[in-house]
């Protein structure tokens, strides 16, 4: 009995300790499929935390750099990256950019007020010539400016018609003492790398003032007509450029150059009346000496010529003293042309005006000028100036209206024009 009883309790030990390595046997199991999937979880986190490191850093990798990644504010994709610069050579960028920057500047004025604020600083020259030439360098340097011109002037025409008894010249009118009063601007361009310039006038004025003698001639120069009469008018226009190369030493103040240009220069004169004068026939062909055969009111005469002239010359610039310059120029005219309408408006013979056509041929001239300066500040000046102008030919044709034929030698065809000047010049 006893033996039983052990027996069976032997046996419901063992199969409590069976039930309890069975339960602890579970328990293991699950803890090791917990962490199991804990441990898969973790890895699958670093994995995704592995693949955006990855791409990230792919991105801004420097060598691979694409246009879409963002990069420093103002940096060009272009430009030398940082590994590949070396120290001098960032010192040397440094250095360059703070010397332009010192150079360039304007004058900066800051109160205490503005300081703690934060507020911008107020240039005290924003825009003087040294800013804006660092600010909007060129390679060309301008001048220009307006000029006044008082001139006297005068024409002179003679002809030969080759017919006995008339003499040789035939026929002269001499224009003389015209007051001329005009205004014009003038420019020079200059390119300093090639030394090359532009320059130019273009004017425009009255004439006014003046006489008109009107002379015709027999054999051996016997004067049979001889009239004076007075001009009220009328016009004055020309424009000339000139392209040329100069030498320069900016330090002494010095500038020499020479060129070749074109010279337009158009005048317009009117005679009114008629006053006789003596001649070897005394009033046969008009009146007695010192009579009006026409009155002064009464237009009598229309000379009208246009030059086309080339000019080859040089000019100079010097300093002198720290604010006066002396600039001159001088050419020489090696060939220039005209034309000239001639309208004797009481004529009725002659046709309709203009009735009396002359074209000169091979001419010749010389035209010079002079400037005193005086530099008010670095870029404007004020000067005063003297100017002469001569064309002259002594060949071409003369036709007389109504047909305009045949053609007479031409003698004589000038003008030329002189006086003072006043300018005003800036440069930039």
């Amino acid at each position: 009995m006893n033996g039983e009883r052990m027996r069976s309790a032997a046996q419901r030990i063992e199969n409590n300790l069976i039930q309890v390595f069975r339960v602890q046997d579970g328990e293991e199991a699950a803890v090791t499929r917990k962490w199991a999937r804990l441990l898969d979880f973790a890895l699958a986190i670093a994995l995704v935390l592995a693949l955006a490191g990855a791409a990230s850093l792919h991105a801004a990798e420097w060598p691979t750099v694409r246009e879409s990644d963002t990069l420093y504010p103002g940096a060009l994709l272009g430009a030398a990256t940082w590994p590949d610069v070396s120290a001098d050579t960032i010192a040397q960028i440094n250095a360059s950019a703070a010397a332009e920057r010192a150079s360039a500047a304007p004058t900066l004025t800051l109160g205490d007020d503005k300081l703690l604020t934060g507020s911008v600083a107020v240039a005290r020259n924003p825009l003087t010539p040294a800013t804006f030439a660092a600010r909007f360098p060129t390679e060309f340097t301008f001048e220009g400016g307006a000029r006044y011109w008082y001139s006297i002037g005068q024409n002179r025409f003679a002809f030969t018609n080759g017919i006995f008894p008339f003499g040789n010249p035939t026929s002269t009118l001499d224009w003389d003492r015209m007051q001329g009063h005009s205004g014009e601007g003038f420019f020079r361009i200059n390119h300093p790398p090639t030394n090359l310039f532009l320059k130019g006038v273009i004017g425009g004025g009255a004439l006014l003032g003046g006489d008109m003698d009107d002379l015709d001639f027999l054999a051996a120069q016997a004067n049979f007509s001889n009239t004076t009469s007075a001009v009220h008018g009328e016009s004055l226009q020309y424009v000339m450029v000139d392209l040329g190369y100069s030498f320069e030493v900016p330090s002494e103040g010095i500038r020499f150059g020479g060129f070749v240009g074109y010279h337009y220069w158009h005048e317009r004169m009117e005679a009114f009346g008629v006053l006789c004068n003596s001649t070897k026939f005394n009033s046969l062909f008009c009146g007695p000496a010192g009579s009006t055969a026409v009155s002064f009111g009464t237009p009598v005469d229309i000379f009208d010529t246009t030059w086309h002239a080339l000019r080859i010359g040089g000019d100079a610039r010097i300093r002198f003293f720290e604010d006066w310059t002396i600039s001159a120029e001088i050419a020489l005219v090696p060939y220039a042309f005209a034309t000239n309408e001639d309208s004797h408006l009481l004529r009725v013979d002659l046709g309709p005006v203009p009735n009396i056509i002359t074209h000169a041929q091979r001419g010749t001239g010389a035209e010079a000028e002079a400037f005193l300066n005086y530099a008010v500040t670095p870029n404007f000046e004020v000067g005063i100036g003297a100017r002469y102008w001569g064309l002259f030919s002594g060949a071409g044709s003369v036709q007389f209206g109504p047909t305009l034929g045949p053609d007479f030698a031409l003698t004589k065809l000038s003008t030329q024009r002189y006086g003072v000047l006043f300018q005003a010049k800036a440069t930039f």
